[in-house]
């Protein structure tokens, strides 16, 4: 990681959580659950939307019967029991976010994930404090794949193209950064496996632990 660096924009999911085997087949569960169609690149298209976009899919693709807001609430429900229990960090990712409070780095979370339910984790894992704040796509009303929001986020903590870099572990929203003109730190999480040649070649820097970016003392 460049050592100019005085800002991080962290994704949550699958780059500080090790939280995608339980978004895993979500969807596919919801659709099972109430007897609707699987398309066979469900996660494929659902990856890049908010929740209630994926709500916004069930019913005007897939013929879900229930309201947006029902669809949330029933997904909500479960992946907030998942959130507020078991959901651990990655390795050494709390390593990390020492190491760089310590260095007087300014960091915050953007996540494709909804309030409701990642505080319970945040606060279960008591990381919350490390971050000047913690904003979602669906309160800021914008993708990952926009770059405007990146810029967004850089200026509200106070960064600089030079000096703030984004961690993501997702091949669109790697790309997303890039295009806003910021360093990437690309994360291995095992569900974006068969897109890394594509996240290589996008990011800075790709690694595989944060364990990586630790500096000896």
């Amino acid at each position: 990681m460049n050592k100019n660096i005085k800002h991080i924009i962290f994704d949550l999911d699958g780059t500080l959580l090790d939280s995608m085997p339980v978004w895993k087949n979500t969807g596919q569960t919801y659709l099972e659950r109430h007897h609707l169609p699987v398309p066979s690149n469900l996660r494929s298209i659902l990856k890049t939307q908010t929740l209630p976009e994926s709500a916004a899919y069930f019913r005007e693709h897939l013929g879900a019967k229930q309201s947006v807001e029902e669809i949330c609430n029933e997904v909500i429900s479960y992946v907030s029991d998942q959130y507020a229990h078991y959901i651990p960090l990655k390795s050494h990712a709390r390593d990390f976010l020492e190491q760089e409070r310590k260095k007087g780095t300014k960091m915050c979370i953007l996540t494709a994930s909804e309030a409701s339910y990642i505080h319970l984790a945040l606060d279960r894992l008591k990381i919350t404090p490390y971050f000047e704040f913690i904003a979602t796509c669906t309160e800021i009303g914008a993708n990952k794949d926009d770059p405007r929001v990146f810029r967004a986020m850089m200026e509200k903590l106070g960064g600089t193209q030079e000096d703030t870099a984004v961690f993501e572990d997702a091949c669109y929203a790697v790309k997303g950064a890039k295009a806003a003109g910021l360093q990437v730190v690309a994360v291995y999480d095992a569900m974006t496996e068969k897109d890394i040649p594509e996240i290589q070649a996008a990011a800075d820097q790709y690694i595989h632990s944060y364990t990586e970016l630790l500096e000896k003392e």
